[in-house]
């Protein structure tokens, strides 16, 4: 039995733990890329691709060129000033052919993972010194739980408007901090840096509100450090265009007409209340699952402690100061429509929860084994022997920590992206959605026939589905259908049950 056990215990390294996960990360994400196949565009997939789509039609690549940026100028002036996400909403794969909206979860999930790769790269592996290994498993963990436990699986990864909106941009500032860290953090300045976190800091400007505040915060923090550091002051730049950019972003005339259409709370209301909200998620958002996954993240960091010389002396100072800025991530929404916002945004704030989360316990982990260390409560080499009980003993961990997971997922095996899409795909729901789709394409494509009255779909399968035309020819989510397809007007016909209400 001591011979199987060591066997056993050499058998589940790092490179077998990475193996299986990039193997358990194919299972998973095969049925969400499959079912990415069976959605396609609605509400403002219409709206903010009426004049691409028609000039690309009409025009070509150049054409389309001028198609953004009328859409840009249209919704400046009428109705939000989020100048550079306009640009990216205007571009929905549906753009290109009805059916590459599939690109949709695929970009967001690259993305994701690209921007969450970088950043464990440049804090994990350079910042920390952990080894390549831990940095993998670390960050395909990490990607793997946000992907399965997403808030709003639909707004986040299967329609393009509101998951470019939100959770591009938030990968970009991801992007952004890594380059941040590199640059003044671990001196490695370049001019290609320089002009990406440049760059980056102006586009992010005219994005959603929630990653244009934040990254301002996070500006106004590290100039500070910097002066008091008596440090490099380039990252006053990046700063200004952050700054100059969101103001254009602000002072949008459409601005004022959304405004008008929407009642918010007082700015003063908006940050009181955005701090009580910011708890409330909190609490929700700690599940057993999400803490097993970030006190597995904390231990793979253990051995990072003994190469950084961070004193970890102010985890008070640092805790609330995350709190803060988690906090301001609400401020947005609330101050615009006094709600913490739609899903969509919602998807980006529970991510950073978890990043603050992980970066907050690393320094207080790191804050109390500096005190034992002061104190004599333990020697060094007492944290050597209790690495080597965990590495002899790696592989009972290892299955104690496979069968509670495993047990997690079984029981909330509903609330996963993967078992969603996988059901709706064994049901059969997502292929009938798909084909009703393709034949009302058909219609839509007709110039023939220019009143069109469509049945209800017999499926609305979650997540892949969002919203669907009005039975109102006059709604919104209408219009820019017409516009596109050249239609005197669209509409859901009414079924029984609604004729039988009225």
């Amino acid at each position: 039995m001591k011979k199987i056990e060591e066997k056993c215990n050499k058998f589940i390294n790092k490179k077998m733990m990475l193996f299986l996960l990039i193997l358990v990360g194919i299972f998973l994400l095969i049925p969400i890329l499959t079912a990415s196949f069976y959605a396609h565009p609605s509400a403002d997939d219409f709206n903010y691709g009426t004049q691409t789509i028609n000039v690309l039609q009409k025009s070509g690549f150049f054409g389309l060129i001028a198609g953004v940026l009328n859409t840009v100028k249209r919704f400046y002036m009428t109705w939000q000033g989020t100048f550079s996400a306009v640009i990216v909403m205007s571009l929905n794969p549906a753009v290109f052919g009805d059916n590459c909206y599939f690109i949709t979860t695929f970009f967001i999930l690259i993305v994701l993972f690209l921007s969450l790769s970088y950043l464990g790269k440049i804090v994990i592996e350079k910042g920390l010194k952990c080894d390549k290994l831990t940095k993998w498993i670390i960050t395909i963990s990490f990607f793997l739980l946000m992907v399965e436990t997403l808030p709003d699986k639909t707004q986040g990864l299967f329609w393009w408007n509101g998951a470019v909106y939100y959770l591009f941009f938030f990968s970009l500032e991801l992007f952004l901090i890594s380059l941040l860290v590199k640059r003044y953090f671990l001196e490695e300045k370049t001019l290609w840096n320089a002009f990406l976190v440049c760059f980056l800091a102006a586009f992010l400007g005219g994005g959603n509100y929630v990653v244009a505040l934040q990254q301002m915060i996070l500006f106004f923090f590290l100039n500070a450090y910097l002066i008091f550091k008596k440090k490099d002051k380039s990252a006053i730049l990046p700063f200004v265009l952050s700054i100059l950019s969101f103001g254009v972003n602000a002072m949008a005339p459409g601005n004022a007409v959304r405004g008008g259409a929407l009642e918010g709370l007082s700015p003063v209301l908006a940050i009181l209340t955005s701090f009580s909200k910011a708890i409330e998620q909190m609490v929700q958002w700690t599940s057993p699952l999400n803490l097993l996954v970030v006190f597995f993240i904390i231990i793979l960091l253990i051995p990072s402690y003994k190469h950084i010389k961070c004193k970890f002396q102010y985890p008070l100072v640092i805790a609330f100061f995350a709190y803060c800025i988690f906090s301001a991530e609400f401020t947005p929404s609330l101050y615009a429509q006094a709600t913490i916002g739609d899903g969509r945004l919602i998807n980006i704030i529970y991510i950073s929860y978890h990043l603050f989360l992980i970066s907050v316990l690393y320094y207080i982990i790191g804050n109390i084994r500096e005190k034992c260390y002061k104190e004599k409560v333990f020697q060094k080499s007492s944290l050597e022997n209790m690495i080597k009980v965990v590495k002899s003993n790696a592989c009972a961990f290892f299955v104690v920590f496979a069968l509670i997971i495993s047990s997690i997922l079984i029981v909330n095996k509903g609330d996963m992206t993967s078992y969603q899409t996988y059901a709706i795909l064994r049901r059969g729901e997502a292929q009938v959605y798909h084909k009703e789709y393709q034949e009302r394409m058909k219609i839509l494509h007709d110039d023939k026939i220019k009143e069109v009255e469509f049945e209800p779909y017999t499926y609305y399968p979650t997540p892949i589905f969002f919203v669907d035309f009005s039975e109102d020819k006059d709604s919104w989510l209408n219009e820019s259908a017409i516009k596109i397809y050249h239609k005197d007007y669209i509409k859901i016909k009414e079924t029984k049950e609604d004729s039988d209400h009225e």
